[in-house]
């Protein structure tokens, strides 16, 4: 297979700042808290209609569900996260509506503070166009502002317009040119 590649849009948010507030309208429970199995699912899901081409990528393979289950396996090989931060979004229903996986990055630590991304964060497709992007990038930012991040990097696709409101409007800002990652 070619190597193929595509831009992405990079934000960082510095603190200090304020703790972000996250409004009240869904609930988060982490991850591990449902079964570990539905994760995978709802990753494999979000992906197979996502604007992100590397997302596009995994879910077209001949198991996704085994694509998708190595892309998480592998946050622990360059990130650390404590198995709590990792959240799905439920709605008023008992309804995953997204999911959001803040992590840190080793040896980047500033002192005791700490470097962090969103590893994943992304939307079930029914539920997009209703603002959930940004109730979980304010989750996932309260989360590594919480355990004390002193900066934030996150990229999107260049595409991917609705996200790059959502950085925008919660407080990132954008952190230099496109750039291409190969996928």
């Amino acid at each position: 297979m070619s190597q193929q590649t595509f831009l992405k849009v990079p934000f960082v948010w510095e603190e200090p700042k304020p703790l972000v507030e996250v409004p009240s309208r869904l609930t988060f429970e982490p991850v591990k808290a449902k079964h570990s199995d539905q994760l995978v699912s709802i990753v494999a899901c979000i992906m197979a209609f996502s604007m992100d081409a590397s997302d596009q990528r995994r879910a077209s393979e001949d198991n996704p569900h085994t694509a998708v289950e190595a892309f998480l396996n592998s946050a622990r090989d360059d990130f650390s996260y404590q198995d709590d931060w990792w959240q799905f979004g439920i709605n008023d229903n008992g309804d995953i509506v997204g999911v959001v996986l803040p992590v840190t990055f080793n040896g980047c630590a500033k002192g005791d503070l700490e470097e962090g991304t969103l590893y994943y964060m992304g939307v079930v497709p029914e539920y997009r166009g209703f603002g959930f992007a940004k109730d979980l990038l304010l989750q996932g930012t309260r989360i590594l502002q919480e355990i004390g991040a002193w900066r934030i990097f996150c990229d999107t696709a260049v595409v991917n317009v609705r996200m790059i409101s959502a950085f925008k409007q919660v407080g990132y800002r954008q952190y230099g040119e496109p750039w291409e990652r190969p996928v």
